[in-house]
């Protein structure tokens, strides 16, 4: 197995999608004009944009550094095992992506319940205002609304499950080459 530093193509399609799937969750929840939907789509739907932003921003300059430090390698002082001792996981993998991809799923699941809520009791028991409920065009963006924080939900799981998949790999990958230098 090697050990890849580039951005995985499956993490890459999905953030790209879920990256597209915030502008409608941001646009949707301006128009709705809820309390809720204001404050909690809009907010899960920026925090979202912008860690898939900067994520790819620190891959494409992570990959920059790494493609101009392949050119420089000192045979005297690098041994095999401080080389398999140094190895960090790519950034898509590190501990620190994973821990805040579990925060916006918990996040989008809370925003998801809180519009599938809104949905269901329907706009005289939510926050909507009163010239509001009562209009059709308010259900059907609610239906949105909550249709596309579900999809959401579930391209963000799909993101968390592949880098929690990729890091195990990773390690089991950096324990196995240790113990083979054990030898």
């Amino acid at each position: 197995m090697m050990l890849a530093t580039a951005f995985p193509v499956p993490v890459l399609f999905l953030a790209v999608i879920s990256g597209i799937f915030c502008l409608p969750i941001f646009a949707l929840s301006m128009v709705n004009f809820g309390l809720l939907s204001i404050w909690l789509n809009a907010f899960v739907a920026v925090v979202i944009a912008v860690h898939h932003i900067v994520l790819g921003t620190l891959i494409w300059s992570s990959r920059k550094r790494t493609q101009s430090s392949k050119a420089i390698i000192d045979d005297e002082e690098s041994s095999p095992l401080r080389a398999v001792e140094d190895l960090e996981p790519p950034t898509v993998y590190s501990v620190t992506n994973i821990v805040f991809l579990i925060v916006l799923v918990i996040l989008n699941a809370l925003a998801f319940s809180v519009m599938v809520d809104i949905t269901t009791r329907g706009g005289a028991n939510s926050t909507l205002p009163a010239e509001r409920v009562g209009h059709k065009w308010n259900l059907k963006i609610q239906i949105g609304q909550s249709a596309m924080l579900g999809a959401e939900l579930l391209v963000l799981s799909a993101i968390l499950t592949l880098c929690t998949l990729g890091r195990q790999r990773f390690t089991s990958e950096v324990d196995r080459r240790k113990g083979e230098l054990e030898y």
